[in-house]
């Protein structure tokens, strides 16, 4: 039996529950509360996985500003295809190299734009299973996983039960767009989605953002 990583999600949201603005980006939708938070979330992980979309479109500070004598969890990212710029920043400041998990079809197209600012492993299959990600980073000696991609890698680890944490921000605006993702989606629903999988355990306002954390029910610590 291998023990899999705790996976962690945290994402803000709208009111009407969008996670991006219009055009594909969410600057200037989260506060300076939001983002010492998020630090306070980051600095209890070991790893956090960053989605493809995420980097490109945000390029986000992945370092801690907020939490002093915090440690940085090592970034990692998922990528199916292609590959990415080597002047995001999560290249260029990360304390240590970015872990880039990816696949047969496009092992040599990133090793050879991101050999020297990374650490390339490459996943045997056709898919990026994230159980087979996760087990990977367990062997590794990582135990404590934060997720802060976007809705179709989210949905990648809700789909196999891997989520035992949300941390949500609901922030305080209406976008009205209805094509809009959110938290998490795919083509299908998930198997008994209207029953009680989610226990709320903290609810925090602070000026006009709420707080949420929701924990799974029964956690799955194992897989085979």
């Amino acid at each position: 039996m291998t023990r899999l990583p705790n996976v962690t999600i945290n994402m803000a949201m709208t009111l009407d529950g969008k996670v991006s603005r219009p055009d594909g980006r969410w600057y200037g939708l989260s506060s300076r509360n939001d983002k010492k938070r998020m630090d306070e979330i980051r600095s209890q992980a070991e790893v956090l996985i960053l989605g493809k979309n995420s980097i490109l479109n945000d390029d986000p500070v992945i370092h801690l500003r907020y939490v002093e004598n915090g440690k940085d969890p090592r970034p990692v990212i998922l990528l199916r295809s292609g590959t990415l710029p080597e002047d995001k920043k999560v290249f260029r400041f990360s304390k240590e190299p970015p872990l880039i998990f990816c696949l047969k079809k496009n092992y040599s197209l990133v090793k050879d734009n991101l050999d020297s600012v990374a650490e390339i492993i490459l996943v045997q299959g056709e898919e990026l299973n994230p159980r087979e990600v996760l087990r990977l980073l367990s062997e590794m000696g990582y135990h404590e996983i934060l997720l802060e991609g976007g809705p179709s890698l989210n949905d990648s680890f809700f789909r196999l039960d891997l989520i035992s944490r949300i941390h949500l921000t609901v922030v305080p605006f209406l976008i009205g767009k209805n094509d809009l993702p959110s938290i998490t989606g795919g083509k299908k629903e998930y198997p008994d989605f209207d029953r009680k999988n989610w226990n709320l355990v903290s609810s925090e306002v602070i000026e006009d953002e709420v707080f949420l954390i929701y924990e799974k029910n029964q956690v799955r610590l194992s897989q085979t």
